[in-house]
């Protein structure tokens, strides 16, 4: 994992200057995908979905905020050279690209589905050329076409203005902040509502992916359960994603027969080994929150 420089942005509400970091480059090795899907890659963390303003307390889509710029942590003299790769088009396994988007690039579902539509579209930026390589390779292996440029940056940069190098960082939002954010009515559409409901399920969870003892959501706050409930009607039946979540939410509810009675619609999209393991652990009233074998993943439908 390599940093990359922070991008200056500002709030849309107050124009108040934060910083949020960036990754130059980054990998999957020593990655766990949860059973709640959260995707775990400490080499590639994600960067914050949401946050909540230093000026104002606003909540804001740290993504579509304005980018002022960018403060480089290490303000080099020398020329650099870098690798932009440009996913060009997706061949005929289309759905196997995607799906690789989402394991490799750590995507989510709609963010892939808006990405493949626009095409050609941009992978990502390397400094080293090995790792622009492979994680071309990836991509060409499944019949993808690829581009690649190139670039070399000029020594000498200005610094940024001072207001941008002392700008406080974005923080990451904990679960309490994010139905916060919900009640203070950030999300204007059903998708919107959709992600900051998962991630704040997400982030309660977050103390489990260590070695905090299990508490099932049918235990804890009743925010948390109420957030659950609220979830779960958002999930569409005919969406292998939306499936894998009703489940999921279900068997952390500890209603573990409607968990297998969605487990067990025909066709159930296939999830590798573990769909299995969310049938066995059901079947054993076990809610805890499951580390799944390498190869699951829900499918993922243009």
């Amino acid at each position: 994992m390599i940093p990359g420089p922070d991008m200056v942005i500002g709030c849309p509400r107050c124009g108040a200057l934060h910083r949020r970091w960036s990754l130059a480059s980054g990998n999957t090795f020593g990655a766990v995908l949860w059973s709640d899907g959260w995707f775990e890659a400490p080499m590639r963390p994600l960067p914050p979905l949401v946050a909540r303003c230093m000026g104002c307390h606003a909540f804001f889509w740290v993504a579509r905020a304005v980018e002022l710029g960018h403060v480089d942590r290490v303000t080099s003299q020398c020329g650099e050279t870098f690798t932009t790769l440009t996913l060009e088009s997706t061949g005929a396994r289309r759905i196997e690209v995607m799906q690789r988007l989402r394991s490799d690039l750590g995507m989510g579902l709609q963010e892939v589905k808006h990405f493949v539509a626009q095409l050609p579209a941009r992978l990502g930026e390397y400094d080293h050329l090995g790792t622009a390589r492979h994680i071309a390779d990836r991509f060409e292996e499944l019949g993808a076409r690829v581009s690649s440029t190139r670039i070399v940056t000029q020594p000498d940069v200005p610094m940024p203005p001072r207001e941008w190098t002392e700008a406080p960082q974005v923080q990451d939002v904990s679960e309490a902040l994010f139905l916060d954010a919900l009640r203070e009515g950030l999300a204007t559409t059903s998708d919107e509502e959709r992600e900051l409901r998962q991630w704040a399920w997400w982030q309660g969870n977050k103390a489990y992916r260590r070695d905090a003892p299990w508490v099932p959501l049918a235990q804890r706050t009743p925010q948390v359960r109420d957030n659950a409930e609220a979830l779960m009607t958002l999930c569409a039946l005919d969406d292998a994603e939306h499936r894998w979540m009703h489940a999921e939410l279900l068997r952390e509810l500890e209603r573990f027969e409607e968990a297998l009675t969605i487990l067990n619609l025909p066709p159930f999209p296939a999830l590798g080994p573990g769909l299995e393991s969310l049938r066995d652990a059901a079947r054993r009233a076990d809610s805890r929150l499951l580390p799944l074998p390498a190869g699951s993943a829900p499918a993922v439908e243009p």
